[in-house]
């Protein structure tokens, strides 16, 4: 019987806390963390400021408007999902550039006024996790609203480099998010492997909380490398490791079992994952010139659900 209880699930990794975004598990006392925190090694001591950052002009808010948002916010009226998306989105891209602003990162958590007119809040960023729920929200947006997601996507990678150049300070080298993800991927791979070997509950239990933190972290910095627009490597596979990382974490249920079938639910619909192919130029070039390659990636996405 192997154990995995304690195996570091990367060299440069801590033990993620189980606060936010666990359940409990059928082993009594376990909570599985679905959310693991940033690896320690890369916050950052100081919050994130970025200087020069695009500037959007939202179209201004009338005093229609204000009352349509208004309204919008307590579930009346007639406004479109589109409609109601969009001024969510606004919210969180003026949220965004209010955060890793010189003049409020360290003010009271509150930043000037956004297109509804209200103050916006202010996230303390030390590392891109912080920012999660708009990385999140990103790959989710309808073609609708492509003008908006072009700024917001354009925002967030800007925040991505300065990360990066802070981390290379920090490092004394270059500090590469491609890097990071494989290394995370290999890592999670070579655990999965292991699984099969354990039996003991416990065991089994803090194995693949392990292997779900471990390809948590290598899906979002793939994500990051894609978005700070890095040059990966001609011949790298994260793109075929990200969507077995997505596959594995959508087989672990709320009780930390493994389950013989992924839930649908928990896998990326098959438009998200075009986002990441459409933004990852290695995968694009050998789509095109490789049919073996081409074929793959047509089996990969049409295991993701519609």
């Amino acid at each position: 019987m192997a154990s995995l209880i304690g195996t570091p699930t990367s060299p440069r990794m801590g033990r993620s806390a189980a606060d936010p975004g666990c359940e409990r598990g059928l082993v009594t006392g376990k909570y599985f963390n679905f959310n693991p925190l940033p690896p320690p090694a890369d916050v950052l001591g100081n919050p994130l400021v970025v200087p020069n950052l695009p500037t959007h002009k939202w179209p201004k808010e009338t005093w229609r408007s204000r009352v349509s948002r208004f309204f919008a916010q307590m579930n009346l009226g007639s406004q479109s999902a589109t409609t109601r998306l969009r001024w969510k989105l606004h919210d969180t891209t003026a949220s965004v550039l209010a955060s890793v602003s010189r003049s409020v990162t360290l003010a009271e958590r509150r930043g000037p006024a956004g297109p509804s007119g209200k103050a916006v809040s202010v996230v303390i960023v030390r590392h891109p996790y912080h920012l999660r729920h708009v990385f999140d929200m990103i790959p989710q947006l309808p073609a609708e609203l492509a003008p908006e997601r072009r700024f917001i996507e354009l925002v967030m990678s800007r925040i991505l480099k300065k990360y990066g150049e802070q981390m290379a300070l920090i490092k004394g080298a270059a500090f590469s998010f491609e890097h990071e993800a494989k290394e995370y991927f290999h890592a999670g791979f070579r655990l999965e492997k292991q699984i099969k070997k354990i039996t003991n509950p416990d065991e089994r239990f803090a194995a693949l909380q392990n292997i779900y933190a471990v390809y948590f972290h290598g899906r979002q910095y793939y994500y990051y490398a894609l978005l700070r627009r890095e040059r990966l490597q001609p011949d790298n596979k994260l793109f075929m490791f990200f969507s077995r990382a997505c596959y594995f974490m959508a087989r672990i249920d709320w009780s930390g079992q493994l389950l013989d079938k992924p839930n649908p639910r928990s896998l990326p619909t098959r438009d998200e994952m075009m986002f990441y192919v459409q933004r990852d130029k290695t995968v694009l070039m050998r789509y095109r010139s490789d049919p073996d390659f081409q074929r793959q990636v047509k089996g990969v996405l049409e295991a993701f659900p519609t």
